[in-house]
C-alpha cells in the first residue's frame, strides 16, 4: 500500500482502536460493577445495550447530513463527542449516572465508525480495500491485547472508572494527531451537495438491492458475533473459576495478538483469492468458538485460552471480508449516508442482542451464568443466515 494510505489508516485504527475499548472495557467490568451496586446480569446488560441504542438514535438525526460536509471536520466533531462522553463515564457515581453517560457516548461513538468506513471507502480502491479492511481492524484486535487488559490491570488495582479517565486522556491526544494528519475528504462533495431528506435517503438507499443486502449482511454479522460476547467475563470468572485480575486479561492479550496477526492477512487473503471463498471458510469455522465457549467446564488455561482465541480469530476476522463487501455497495455520493444507517443498524443489533442475551441468561446464587449455550446456537443459525446473505451481495465501488 502506498505511504499516504498507510499512515491514514494508522491514525483512523487508533481512533477506532479507542472506540472499541469504550465499547469492549464496560462488558469486563461486569463483577465489580454488580458487586459495588448490587445490579444483576439484565441490568448490566442494559449498559452495554444503552450505548448501542444512542448510536444508532444519532445516526438517523445526523443521516441527511454528513454527505453534505468534510468528512474530516465530522469526524473531528463526533470524536470530541466521544471524548467527552467517556470522561463522563469515568466521573459517573452511581448506576444511572453510567447508564447516562454511556448513552451520550454512543450518540457520538456509533457515528464515528461509520464515518471511519467512509473515508476508507473514499481513500483506498476496491482492489486494495480488503487489506486496508485488515489493517483498519486492527484496531480491534488492540483492544484486546492492551485496551481490556490494560482497562482489568487499572480497575482491580486502583478503581473502576479509572480506565474510562485514562482512555479519555489517550482519545484527546488522538484528536490533537488527526487535526494535523488526517487530510480533507471533500472528493464527495465535487458533483454538488445532494440535500435530499433523510426520509428521501432512507427510501433510496432500501430501494437499491445491494443496499438492503449488504446492511442485512451488516445486522446478522454483528448479532452472531456478539451473541456470546457480553456475558464471556462472567462465564470465566463465575462459571470456569478463572482469576479475574490475572487470567482474563492473559485470555484478552492472546486472542488479541492473534487478531493483530491475521486481520491483515485476512484481508489480503480475501483480495487475492475473493472475499466469498474467504469468508466462507470463516464462517463455519467460527462454529467452533460459538458452539465450544459456552460449553467449556475447565478452569485449564492451556484449554480455555485456544478456544477463546478461536472467537477473535474466526469470528472477528469475518467482520474484516464483511466490511469491505458492505463498504463496496455504495457509491461515493452515497457512502457517507449508507455507512450511518449500517453503523445503526450494527449498534441496533448489539443492542438488540445484548438485550435478548439478558432475557435468556440468568444467575444462581453463585453468581453463575445459566442457559448460556442457548446463546452460542443462536449465534450460530445467525452465521448461517449471514453467509448466505454474503453470497448474494456484489461489489458496486
Amino acid at each position: 500500500m502506498k505511504r499516504k494510505e498507510l499512515i491514514l489508516l494508522f491514525i483512523l485504527a487508533l481512533v477506532q482502536f479507542t472506540n472499541i475499548v469504550d465499547f469492549m472495557i464496560v462488558m469486563p467490568l461486569g463483577p465489580i460493577l454488580k458487586k459495588l451496586w448490587g445490579i444483576n446480569s439484565t441490568q448490566f446488560s442494559r449498559i452495554v445495550s444503552v450505548f448501542s441504542i444512542g448510536a444508532f438514535i444519532s445516526a438517523m438525526a445526523c443521516l441527511a447530513f454528513v454527505d453534505r460536509f468534510d468528512r474530516k471536520k465530522v469526524l473531528l466533531i463526533v470524536y470530541a463527542g466521544f471524548t467527552v462522553g467517556t470522561f463522563l463515564c469515568g466521573l459517573s457515581q452511581n448506576y444511572h449516572q453510567l447508564l447516562a453517560a454511556r448513552f451520550l457516548t454512543g450518540l457520538f461513538g456509533g457515528i464515528g465508525g461509520s464515518v471511519i468506513l467512509s473515508m476508507v471507502g473514499d481513500y483506498i480502491p476496491n482492489e486494495r480495500r480488503g487489506q486496508a479492511m485488515g489493517i483498519l481492524m486492527t484496531g480491534f484486535a488492540l483492544a484486546s491485547v492492551l485496551g481490556v487488559p490494560g482497562g482489568l490491570w487499572l480497575a482491580g488495582h486502583y478503581q473502576w472508572h479509572t480506565p474510562f479517565i485514562v482512555l479519555a486522556s489517550l482519545c484527546t491526544l488522538i484528536f490533537v494527531l488527526s487535526i494535523f494528519m488526517v487530510p480533507s475528504f471533500i472528493e464527495h462533495l465535487k458533483n454538488g451537495i445532494v440535500k435530499n431528506t433523510a426520509y428521501e435517503i432512507i427510501i433510496n438507499i432500501f430501494s437499491d438491492a445491494k443496499m438492503r443486502l449488504a446492511l442485512l449482511l451488516s445486522s446478522l454479522l454483528m448479532m452472531s458475533h456478539f451473541s456470546i460476547i457480553p456475558f464471556l467475563t462472567d462465564f470465566a470468572t463465575y462459571n470456569l473459576g478463572v482469576n479475574y485480575e490475572t487470567d482474563v486479561p492473559l485470555v484478552y492479550i492472546v486472542g488479541g495478538l492473534l487478531t493483530v496477526v491475521c486481520s491483515p492477512q485476512v484481508g489480503k487473503l480475501s483480495d487475492k483469492f475473493g472475499r466469498l471463498l474467504i469468508f466462507t471458510i470463516l464462517s463455519f469455522l467460527s462454529f467452533i468458538p460459538l458452539l465450544a465457549l459456552p460449553n467449556l467446564a475447565t478452569n485449564n488455561l492451556w484449554i480455555i485460552i485456544p478456544v477463546f482465541s478461536t472467537l477473535f480469530v474466526f469470528s472477528g476476522s469475518r467482520m474484516v471480508v464483511g466490511s469491505a463487501q458492505i463498504t463496496s455497495t455504495a457509491t461515493p455520493q452515497e457512502r457517507g449516508s449508507f455507512l450511518i444507517i449500517n453503523s445503526s443498524i450494527q449498534q441496533l443489533s448489539v443492542g438488540v442482542m445484548a438485550a435478548v442475551g439478558g432475557a435468556i441468561v440468568s444467575n444462581d446464587e453463585a453468581k453463575r451464568v445459566l442457559h448460556y449455550p442457548i446463546l452460542g446456537i443462536i449465534g450460530v443459525v445467525l452465521a448461517v443466515l449471514a453467509w448466505l446473505v454474503f453470497r448474494r451481495i456484489k461489489a458496486t465501488a
